[in-house]
């Protein structure tokens, strides 16, 4: 069957609400790319606030000396939302955390973890009705960010997405179970990689500090595995996101376990298929269990200073999550020998 965008699908168990966290709104990742017609529309507004990148080699939304997009007010509400509607946000903006990945049985929808709003408090269930209006480049019409039919299990064997739906309920369940995700995941950290190794690829992503959030979580990542391949010991970089956190804890009086934090994004890397797109499913268990290892490590760090659980676990995530979506894990993925 061919992939379709309806009807849309929702992970059982997934949770989302914006909360205005604002982290989304800063350098941990681009802001961007612009459309031809969202940067003469963004200019109208702001003549200096679409330039172009060399970096990105695109049109991006320029960020403030903070980090923070020109357009994030410091009350956390996007200015163009604010003033002009939401219509007047680039579609990235509009979509961001959710995505859609159209499959034979329908249009799932997909969250991003790197912004506490997923990950961090009370959330309420992910609904569909509501998402729908951020998914839709036109009214009525939800455009989806890949297409899969079918999944490689292994490198040379390919399944139908039927044959793949029974594998993925089990793995999802044992996860909404509480086990483990390394139990789940069921590969070994650190694979042997092609042409590097993981000293090598550590240290570009310390190289990859610059100042931005993503920069020091890069840092971060790469720092720690150092410590778990050579043993190094930590040298903390800084933590620039943190006030998205605190604002977070503080409205979430409550905490959740570790557990179920880690549970919660490794089923929706599950869910959202990016995996399928990248080679196989052994190939998604050796880079994850690696992802794995590396996040709560930080977050082990994280609560010997005495965060709580879900605390250090969400922001671990952030910190896993916003590397997995760089450049310099999509290396590490090519190199992995799977």
């Amino acid at each position: 069957m061919a992939p379709k965008t309806r009807p849309l699908l929702v992970r059982p168990g997934a949770r989302y609400a914006c909360f205005g966290d604002g982290l989304c709104c800063t350098d941990i990742h681009g802001l961007g790319p612009l459309t031809r017609r969202e940067v003469t529309a963004i200019r109208r507004i702001d003549s200096g606030a679409a330039p172009y990148s060399e970096l990105f080699e695109d049109h991006m939304l320029r960020t403030a000396a903070d980090g923070g997009c020109v357009f994030l007010m410091a009350d956390r509400r996007c200015a163009l939302h604010a003033e002009h509607g939401p219509e007047a946000k680039p579609d990235g903006c509009r979509r961001f955390p959710l995505g859609l990945v159209a499959t034979p049985s329908g249009g799932r929808i997909t969250t991003e973890h790197r912004c506490p709003c997923r990950t961090l408090g009370d959330r309420p269930p992910l609904d569909a009705s509501a998402a729908e209006g951020s998914l839709c480049s036109a009214p009525g019409r939800v455009r989806a960010d890949r297409h899969i039919d079918e999944i490689r299990l292994r490198p040379r064997k390919r399944v139908a997405f039927s044959a793949w739906e029974p594998v993925e309920r089990e793995l999802l369940g044992r996860l909404a179970a509480g086990e483990p995700p390394a139990r789940v995941i069921g590969e070994g950290a650190f694979p042997a990689l092609r042409r590097t190794s993981w000293e090598a690829q550590a240290d570009e992503l310390i190289s990859a500090r610059d100042g931005t959030r993503f920069g020091h979580a890069a840092a971060w990542f790469g720092d720690t595995v150092l410590q778990l391949v050579r043993g190094d010991r930590p040298r903390e970089p800084a933590r620039p996101w943190a006030d998205a956190f605190d604002r977070a804890e503080g409205r979430a009086p409550t905490s959740s376990t570790s557990r179920e934090v880690w549970n919660d994004w490794l089923a929706d890397q599950l869910w959202a298929l990016k995996w399928a797109e990248q080679g196989s499913l052994v190939l998604a268990r050796a880079e994850l269990s690696t992802r794995v290892a590396v996040g709560e490590h930080i977050a082990g760090r994280l609560e010997a200073q005495g965060f709580r659980p879900d605390r250090a676990a969400a922001e671990a995530v952030f910190v896993v999550e916003t590397v997995g979506e760089s450049e310099y894990w999509e290396a590490v993925v090519k190199a992995i020998q799977a």
